[in-house]
């Protein structure tokens, strides 16, 4: 007779909601279930449970509670078996050596494209193994959340479980089908309209590469709408459109 092996979960509170939930205790990464925020779990204040079970019956008492004494009571039960399974250091950019560094396109909207299209685009990538990878595409993990956010409004990408993400099929067959260097002037006025008139270039990049838009084309179609008198930059890096073009 085989032995069931029940997986261990944490809890913990979101940083921005205060709201609880859970996680595998591999998970790295999990997409708060009430606000969208992408939680790092090395950095939340974990209590230890057994099985999924507990673990789901601990985030309904503890988010009922609003934490309180019960929570700090789990988390200073499993604290230091909670320390020994988090690891201390999150690896960013600058902690790589450059000897061995691949080539990647110089724009970071495409290099997070490449990277959301080798590991998300067939079956759904964990946010721990999406952030570990981050590193090798010299992206910075602060960056590629609030743009993984955006592609998530946009419906680019989808979360099947909090703590994975995958690009959306329909996307990638658009990917296929669109001209590269066509004009998207008028799907750019749309979008800056949708995010309240104005958004910074990597984000519009970002965007129209997941329908297969080349940098190129985008670039292009800004300079047309900035010849018109359409957009404008407030800022370096941020793209606007005028009064008129927001009715």
């Amino acid at each position: 007779m085989g032995v069931h092996l029940l997986k261990q979960f944490f809890v913990f509170p979101c940083p921005k909601c205060k709201n609880f939930t859970n996680a595998p205790v591999r998970q790295k990464r999990r997409r708060c279930s009430f606000c969208g925020h992408m939680i790092d779990v090395s950095k939340a204040n974990c209590a230890l449970f057994e099985s999924p079970d507990e673990a789901t019956e601990a985030v309904k008492l503890f988010n009922a509670a609003q934490g309180g004494e019960e929570f700090q009571k789990a988390v200073e039960r499993s604290r230091e078996r909670v320390l020994s399974l988090v690891p201390d250091k999150r690896l960013g950019p600058n902690d790589i050596s450059g000897e061995e560094s691949m080539q990647f396109p110089s724009g970071k909207g495409k290099r997070l494209m490449m990277l959301l299209e080798k590991e998300a685009s067939e079956k759904p990538c964990s946010l721990g193994r999406l952030e570990e990878l981050c590193i090798d595409y010299q992206l910075d993990w602060d960056w590629v959340e609030s743009q993984l956010t955006k592609l998530s409004n946009w419906g680019s990408v989808i979360f099947p479980r909090p703590w994975s993400i995958q690009l959306v099929s329909e996307h990638k067959k658009k990917r296929s089908k669109l001209s590269e260097e066509q004009d998207v002037s008028g799907a750019i006025v749309e979008l800056l309209r949708e995010l309240g008139g104005s958004a910074d270039y990597d984000s519009i990049v970002g965007h129209f590469l997941t329908l297969g838009v080349a940098e190129s084309a985008v670039e292009a179609s800004l300079n047309k709408l900035a010849k018109t008198h359409q957009v404008y930059q407030p800022n370096p890096g941020i793209m606007s459109l005028l009064p008129d073009e927001l009715d």
